[in-house]
């Protein structure tokens, strides 16, 4: 059985044994697709997406943006508790570390749910 199979049946028995939300998130927590990849190397390079999470903001007003640096352009903003979905990372070329991410629920920052864009690792949990 495929993770991505175990993840949905472990998903799915918690809402049956009505764990709820503490269950849901614990079960999401689990690697997606070992075999991705997005390859790279150097300044900007990705490391693979086989540690992808369900993280949320940390502060009010991250910058999503459009790559990894705070060179990229901003897109919106996403608040406090906003869940999203660590689809992979990358180093800007100063070291800090990127999280492409996809928005589960619409930002109050005017972007829709299934938005991807990037944010610093820094503040997300």
């Amino acid at each position: 059985m495929g993770r991505k199979a175990l993840r949905t049946l472990v998903v799915s028995g918690a809402l049956v044994a009505g764990v709820g939300l503490v269950g849901v998130s614990a079960a999401s927590a689990m690697p997606v697709d070992p075999g991705y990849s997005s390859g790279g190397s150097g300044a900007g390079a990705s490391y693979p997406a086989d540690q992808s999470v369900f993280k949320s903001a940390t502060v009010d007003g991250l910058r999503v943006r459009t790559g990894p640096g705070t060179d990229r352009a901003i897109l919106g903003l996403i608040y406090e508790g906003q869940p999203v979905q660590v689809i992979t990372s990358a180093y800007d070329d100063t070291g800090q570390v990127w999280d492409e991410v996809m928005l589960q629920t619409a930002s109050a920052g005017g972007l829709p749910g299934g938005y991807i864009g990037w944010v610093t690792e820094e503040y997300l949990y």
